[in-house]
């Protein structure tokens, strides 16, 4: 079914109910929340040293410029000092341009400004921060001598500037992010839907009875593509196992019919025509080995059964398929040599792998079986075994007349039997148990023509582990 994604505009689909409750969209909120966290703690840190570091740069200037002051004092007392501050903050007399961020004051011991371009300061010793019109100063007080009080500040509205300019860039930042995070969170939550969607929507039609359907795959080998294959992996099982039973259902039905009535018409014919307790014996003797062939039957397909659900993986264990092989061999020669048949093995020592004992001699057994009593006099019978690396290959080769390909798979089929078997006696159940162990041991049976006869290959992996 190829996949058709819900338009824009369908409703059910971008329902902003549906896509704000998806976990997509609460992981990407989230996400976007823990961003802005982090964010928020960067830009607080990034702030701070930005801030200390002008703060420190600008009250390094203040303390040259209160040292240069000291040190006129030092050489040529308080005019030097007040010459000093003069000529730091320049006038027109000296041909030096007004400096309006900078500030300084020189006070005697009676409070009187001796030189400055600020009003009347309080005696404050240390850094401090004062205002002075629109401006924040901050600066330093410093007593030169004893009663000649100093003060050297500059105009924090660098400071003031460089805060306001990050504060700015982290609200774009955080406006980016909140909108790449709502519109990522819509189009990843639309995409969620849309995949959800088309998963519901193969089940509803699974539902429906429409077995045929199937999770589209967008070939991009995601997770969304490993789910959808994991799960229709699981529906063609499920679909096979449907299809088995109603086969199943279907050649129970057929296969019963007939000796059911077999067994009916004899028994009645005893009661109309048998005159004698002899005669009544044989009928009963007989409709006793008809119902001997149907729990024969019976038991075949609840074997079958059995080995499909997995009922002896855990009675798996290191086997010797080279042992298997030897025995099978030995008990059938005898049985070979009444059929006119001539067995022979090839089998490579110590081969092992991990299965079930009795399972896997059942198999061949029956494989061997097979060989003996549907193939005509004279006919050659190999079993052979061998390992490449981690593969291992038991084959059973006859030359006999062998059977069609069309018909290679489905004499796997439970009841299924060819034409040159049908006057055989059997119920078409051994090669489909057969099939149902090699499953269990995840071995590929292949069957082929061996020209003349038939070639039955079951290749397992010696490294498998259930």
């Amino acid at each position: 079914m190829p996949f058709k994604p819900c338009a824009v505009s369908d409703t059910d689909c971008l329902r902003p109910t549906r896509i704000l409750k998806s976990d997509v969209f609460r992981f990407a909120a989230l996400f976007a929340f823990l961003f802005l966290a982090f964010t928020g703690i960067l830009l607080g840190t990034v702030l701070w040293i930005v801030q200390e570091t002008q703060r420190a740069a600008l009250m390094s200037a203040n303390d040259a410029d209160i040292a240069t002051v000291a040190n006129g004092f030092l050489d040529e007392g308080i005019p030097e000092a007040v010459e000093v501050v003069k000529q730091r903050l320049g006038s027109p007399a000296l041909s030096r341009p007004l400096r309006p961020d900078f500030y300084m004051a020189i006070e005697n011991e009676q409070g009187q400004q001796l030189a400055g371009n600020l009003p009347q300061l309080p005696r404050t010793i240390g850094i401090f921060t004062t205002r002075f019109g629109q401006s924040v100063i901050l600066g330093r007080g410093v007593e030169v001598t004893k009663g000649v009080y100093l003060f050297v500040g500059r105009d924090t509205a660098q400071l003031t500037a460089t805060r306001a300019r990050i504060l700015r860039a982290f609200f774009w930042v955080v406006l980016g992010a909140i909108v790449i995070a709502v519109v990522g969170g819509l189009f990843l939550g639309v995409r969620f839907m849309r995949r959800i969607d088309a998963i519901a929507a193969t089940c509803k039609g699974i539902i429906a009875g429409r077995w045929d359907e199937r999770i589209p795959l967008l070939g991009r080998e995601d997770e969304w593509d490993r789910l959808a294959g994991a799960i229709n992996e699981m529906l063609n099982r499920i679909s096979a196992l449907l299809e088995n039973l109603r086969q199943v259902s279907s050649d129970v039905a057929h296969d019963l019919r007939t000796p059911l009535t077999r067994m009916r018409n004899r028994l009645e014919e005893a009661r109309a025509k048998s005159t004698s307790i002899s005669e009544y014996s044989a009928a009963v003797d007989t409709a006793i080995d008809d119902t001997d062939q149907l729990l024969a039957m019976f038991s075949a397909l609840l074997r079958i059964s059995q080995v499909e659900a997995g009922a002896r993986l855990s009675s798996f264990s290191l086997v010797s398929l080279t042992d298997v092989l030897e025995n099978i061999y030995q008990m059938y020669q005898p049985v070979a040599e009444d059929y006119q048949h001539s067995l022979i093995s090839n089998c490579q020592k110590d081969i092992s792998i991990r299965g079930d004992a009795e399972l896997l001699t059942q198999m061949f057994s029956n494989l061997v079986e097979n060989a003996i009593r549907h193939t005509p006099e004279h006919t050659r019978i190999q079993i052979v075994l061998k390992s490449d690396g981690k593969l291992v290959t038991a084959s059973i080769i006859d030359d006999g007349p062998g059977i069609g390909s069309s018909e290679h798979e489905k004499v796997l089929r439970r009841f299924y039997r060819v034409s040159s078997s049908r006057s055989a006696a059997g119920h078409g159940l051994g090669l489909a148990l057969v099939a149902a162990i090699a499953q269990l041991h995840h071995a590929k049976l292949t069957l082929s023509n061996a020209n003349p006869g038939l070639r039955v290959d079951t290749t397992l992996r010696s490294d498998w582990q259930r």
